[in-house]
């Protein structure tokens, strides 16, 4: 594995790595949700949900839409793909040891 490829990865497994970012991908499970969703679902307080998300938006696993006055947020299939295909990887790779 390439540096900058070792360093792309090691930032989206850094963004997946917090439970609060994981309870919030949960949420959006399949459809796209308007922030308001994620706090019910989550329990966390609107600011707490607003950070992660925005680390998670920096990281590309979740892309932001607008509809009205609201924005929804749907997570990114492109990007969480990759990253969980390389965590598999790594797992298995060190299973083989």
């Amino acid at each position: 594995m390439e540096l900058i490829e070792a360093q792309a990865l090691a930032e989206l497994l850094q963004a997946l790595a917090d439970p609060t970012r994981l309870r919030i991908l949960s949420a959006l499970d399949t459809a796209c949700v308007p922030v308001g969703a994620i706090v019910e679902a989550t329990g966390l307080r609107q600011p707490t949900v607003s950070h992660h998300l925005r680390i998670l938006r920096d990281r590309g696993l979740v892309r932001a839409e607008r509809r009205g006055t609201y924005i929804y947020y749907c997570a990114s299939s492109e990007a969480l793909r990759p990253a969980l295909d390389a965590a598999c990887s790594l797992l298995d790779a060190r299973s083989l040891r």
